[in-house]
């Protein structure tokens, strides 16, 4: 008999959210006391974004599914082009991005109480085909 884990347990995405929070809170503190940053940082800040919602498009768990992927990656690449400028579209000409992650997100996220997809019919032991 295994024993389910009470919610009260902390898993691992709530430690890499409090690492991201503690090392965020972090700059902004040292940003406040005067401490120099160096320039020009900031305009990365959608790369971890783009890269953590591919990685749930690849490889997809219980702390992210393909469809929040979808939205990382809509959120990351909108900040993308509107900080760089990218294809002439800035803030205001990105947001079709937003219409496309939800297009996405309906074809990638299942239906609750959808039937699985019935297994090919080649599937099986080779004595039962």
């Amino acid at each position: 008999m295994t024993q389910e884990p009470s919610r009260t347990q902390p898993g691992r995405s709530r430690l890499v959210l409090g690492i991201f929070l503690l090392a965020l809170g972090a700059v902004l503190l040292a940003d406040n006391l005067g401490y120099e940053l160096p320039q020009g940082w900031w305009q990365y800040y959608p790369i971890p974004l783009i890269v953590v919602g591919l990685w749930g498009l690849i490889r997809p768990n219980r702390h992210l599914d393909r469809s929040g992927g979808v939205w990382l990656l809509a959120i990351g690449l909108y900040c993308l082009i509107g900080v760089f400028d990218l294809f002439g579209l800035g803030w205001t000409g990105a947001w079709p991005i937003f219409i496309i992650a939800a297009g996405l997100s309906f074809m990638l996220h299942p239906r609750r109480g959808a039937p699985a997809d019935p297994p090919p019919p080649d599937s099986g032991p080779p004595e039962l085909r």
